[in-house]
């Protein structure tokens, strides 16, 4: 899933969610991964979550791999998943 506009609300999905350089996100995000150029305020919890240069995260971050390239921009709290308690894979 791709998002380059406005969106507002809980996202569920067993694969990657990339919020683009345009997009903006208010909710929750439970993703295989989640890779965000743009901004999201909100929770997630994913086994992957990465900042791209200028993306910005403000909430919660719940994930066992959590990558913050240079000029990414995390305000919030974020926490290590445990391997037993991942996202499904399927």
């Amino acid at each position: 899933m791709h998002i380059d506009g406005e969106f507002e609300g809980n996202i569920h999905s067993k694969n990657t969610v990339m919020i683009g350089k345009s997009g903006i996100v208010k909710g929750d995000i439970y993703a295989q991964k989640l890779i965000v150029s743009g901004k999201f305020q909100g929770n997630t919890e994913s086994n992957v979550v990465e900042i791209q240069p200028l993306g910005r995260i403000e909430g919660k971050v719940i994930t066992p791999e959590f990558v913050i390239e240079r000029k990414g921009i995390f305000v919030g709290e974020s926490k290590i998943m445990q391997k037993d308690t991942q996202v499904d894979k399927k």
